[in-house]
């Protein structure tokens, strides 16, 4: 069987008419150095596929005031794509500006777990908020027995939360005796201020019996109202698991469940759709990831 050369091949898969002094490919991966954790996981599911893709990783970790700058240094470095997880929600930084001058300079952008508001990007990997939204509005409609008042702690300037409010009211339209009750901005989006909503809720005369958040800090702030109140009737679920969230839904608190994003998942499939994009395949503007459920039967499960 005749063998076909590294280089042929490379070609073949359409990822750059590379020389062989030249190597393989580069993407340029910027993560965000204020979650490290999820930056990890991000990095760990891209490294899994990018050889088999014949592609290399060139991968930085900065904040939202360095990343523009990462971002221009990537592309002076002739990188053939750039993956970026935004530091900041909202794109600060000039983040959105250096998307955009790659783009002029025929750099492709793809964002992962967080979007750019506004930013012309190729396609935005993340985790699928709004199936978020659906699967802890199923799991609350059921905990409270089909009937209860829900308070959802809102973000609305950030597409996340908009998108796991939309998913969570989709669902609890199946439940009429199921119904939200409030709807209350927390901003800043500290665990300080969801903890002062959240107290403000239960001192009105509106009986709440669950609460929900779009984020971590949030569902956490929560949970110190409830628990400050000694309030152990009312439920909380949020989006994003930390080893904080996950030790209050095993021992029993008020915090009962919480979707968790699948961080790997997210950066493995970023790397197949910035591969296949080299490929001039055309690819979906958002490809969103699934959540997991976690609650204390899983937890207790390893799960």
């Amino acid at each position: 069987m005749r063998r076909v050369p590294l280089v042929a091949l490379v070609a073949a898969l359409g990822l750059g008419a590379c020389r062989a002094r030249a190597g393989r490919p580069t993407v340029g991966v910027a993560l965000a150095a204020t979650a490290p954790a999820v930056a990890a996981e991000l990095e760990r599911g891209m490294r899994q596929v990018h050889d088999s893709l014949g592609l290399a990783l060139r991968v930085v970790r900065g904040d939202a005031a360095r990343q523009a700058a990462q971002v221009d240094s990537l592309v002076a470095r002739r990188v053939r794509a750039i993956i970026l997880e935004p530091a900041d929600p909202a794109g600060g930084g000039g983040v959105a500006a250096a998307i955009a001058r790659a783009q002029r300079a025929g750099v492709p952008v793809f964002t992962v777990e967080t979007p750019v508001p506004d930013a012309p990007v190729v396609s935005h990997i993340g985790s699928d908020a709004r199936g978020a939204g659906e699967l802890l509005a199923w799991y609350l409609a059921r905990r409270l027995g089909g009937g209860g008042n829900v308070a959802i702690l809102d973000q609305p300037a950030v597409a996340r939360a908009r998108a796991f409010g939309a998913g969570f009211r989709l669902v609890l339209a199946r439940f009429p005796n199921v119904r939200i009750v409030a709807n209350p901005a927390v901003d800043p989006g500290t665990r300080a201020a969801a903890e002062r909503r959240t107290a403000a809720l239960l001192a009105a005369d509106q009986s709440v019996n669950a609460v929900a958040a779009p984020d971590a800090e949030l569902a956490l702030g929560a949970l110190a109202a409830l628990q400050a109140a000694g309030r152990t009737d009312v439920l909380v679920a949020g989006y994003g698991v930390t080893p904080e969230i996950q030790a209050a839904i095993a021992r029993g608190t008020p915090f009962v469940a919480a979707a968790r994003p699948q961080a790997g998942t997210v950066g493995r499939y970023a790397i197949e759709v910035a591969a296949s994009h080299l490929r001039g395949n055309r690819v979906m503007a958002f490809v969103p990831v699934p959540v997991r459920l976690v609650d204390r039967d899983s937890l207790v499960a390893g799960r």
